[in-house]
């Protein structure tokens, strides 16, 4: 087999001259030669998309160099049907954003050309995307709304919403919603989609009407129109939630035998009558627990409270009793006293906005009415001798009366 040898000079001009005529045949696929001669092909937009919708689509693109284009025209269903519209450069990057409306559903083509102010036409520019419509809707319909999996009303007067979790497939934008604050204002807000652990706060909201909302779902990732189904109604709340008020009680500070100060009450210096804790028994099942005697001493204008914000609307604040014991002064109040500050005196407690003595029951409630939000502070107020009085709760609630 014979070998050639070609010089490097020789080697490398001929590649030279390769590239020359790719480049030039290049050109001239954007450019043709008539009798009477060049043609010019105008710019053409780059980065096509089409934005789905419901019935109509949006299609994007940038238009940059070509200062002489002046309109451009778009063609769908094979052509048969196109639009129109001009252009008026005004930056050296030109943004289209048309909308083209009264498509039927499914995927669809467009052709798009652009024109300069001679007449020249563009080499046609092709891009695909899906239109949405009646079918999508019924799914959507079928799916129905994201699950609410709790509700809540809070001590500081917002509505917590628990929201199913959800797969990213499922398309859920959002949340539209609803609801009255406590002016009685409608407010109306949309609460963009997360997918796992997501849960709402809706701040000064009404306890006297109910919550709606409709979920929004998106087709893909980027569109122009959501698509929704009827709108769902939550139960009016029946409680409002107080911190570590129910049986078993948690502690934020003990002895290490018996005798516990209580985690999330506000509780004041009176209320720790055993060495400096007081509010909770350790030894047995947890429960909120006063004693005065039996070695301990008095308990003289005694305060455990928390703050609430409640919004205008009737409540019951109830202590389910677990032992009351008097020997000589045993006076235990549930109280609702205006602002943020704490419980009166019981010598003041004219001044309370309500307040329930405590006598040897199953349980006390104290019932009060708010016409407009209140800041309130709500608990125990409590004037125990020292010979032997007891009083113990399984729980202290606030209930909404409906």
């Amino acid at each position: 087999m014979k070998q050639y040898i070609v010089p490097i000079q020789i080697g490398l001009l001929a590649f030279l001259l390769a590239g020359v005529v790719a480049s030039c045949k290049k050109m001239d696929d954007f450019k043709k030669f008539a009798a009477g001669g060049e043609i010019i092909y105008p710019a053409t937009f780059d980065s096509l998309k089409v934005i789905a919708g419901n019935g109509r689509v949006m299609i994007t693109g940038l238009l940059t160099g070509d200062p002489n284009v002046t309109k451009y025209r778009i063609f769908w269903n094979s052509g048969s049907d196109s639009m129109e519209n001009t252009i008026v450069r005004k930056y050296g990057i030109d943004t289209l954003k048309q909308i083209i409306t009264k498509l039927p559903e499914g995927p669809m083509t467009f052709t798009l050309r652009t024109y300069d102010n001679k007449g020249n036409i563009s080499i046609p520019m092709t891009v695909t995307g899906n239109v949405y419509g009646p079918n999508y809707q019924t799914s959507v319909t079928e799916r129905g709304n994201r699950a609410v999996l709790a509700t809540a009303f809070l001590a500081d007067g917002s509505a917590q919403l628990g929201w199913a979790d959800v797969d990213a497939y499922v398309g859920v934008l959002g949340m539209h919603i609803r609801y009255y604050d406590a002016n009685d204002k409608l407010r109306d807000t949309i609460v963009p989609s997360r997918l796992k652990n997501q849960v709402t706060s809706l701040p000064g909201a009404s306890v006297l009407k109910p919550i709606t909302y409709n979920t929004m779902f998106l087709p893909e990732p980027v569109g122009i129109d959501s698509f929704t189904v009827a709108p769902g109604t939550l139960s009016l709340f029946s409680e409002v939630v107080l911190l570590n008020n129910i049986k078993p009680i948690a502690n934020s500070a003990n002895d290490g035998k018996r005798w516990a100060n209580l985690r999330d009450w506000i509780t004041n210096d009176a209320v720790k009558n055993h060495s400096g804790y007081g509010g909770t028994d350790i030894s047995t099942d947890a429960k909120i627990y006063f004693e005065a005697g039996w070695g301990a001493g008095p308990i003289n204008n005694g305060k455990v409270y928390q703050v609430v914000t409640l919004p205008p609307g009737k409540y019951n604040f109830e202590g389910s009793i677990d032992w009351w014991h008097r020997s000589n002064k045993n006076d235990v109040f549930l109280v609702a006293a205006p602002g943020a500050n704490g419980l009166p005196d019981v010598s003041n407690l004219a001044s309370a906005f309500a307040y329930k003595q405590v006598d040897n029951g199953s349980s006390v409630k104290l019932e009060f009415t708010v016409t407009q939000q209140t800041t309130f502070s709500l608990g125990l107020l409590l004037d125990m001798d020292d010979q032997g009085e007891a009083m113990r709760f399984n729980s202290l609630r606030l209930y909404i009366v409906k």
